[in-house]
């Protein structure tokens, strides 16, 4: 389960990643300002459900 937990959090924060640099930097460029704010929303959101999962990680160790 902790294994588990943890690839959670790795694969959130490389959604994250990609969400905050390449999606957010193609709307912005394209000019959907709507969408760009969705995509910055979105991954910090992710980032913070990431964070959330470690430190009940290592809480829980």
């Amino acid at each position: 389960m902790i294994r588990l937990m943890a690839c959670t959090a790795m694969v959130l924060l490389f959604c994250a990643l990609v969400l905050l640099s390449v999606d957010r930097n193609i709307y912005r460029t394209s000019g959907w300002a709507r969408e760009s704010r969705y995509a910055a929303v979105l991954g910090w959101t992710c980032t913070g459900a990431a964070g959330f999962i470690l430190f009940g990680l290592l809480i829980y160790l």
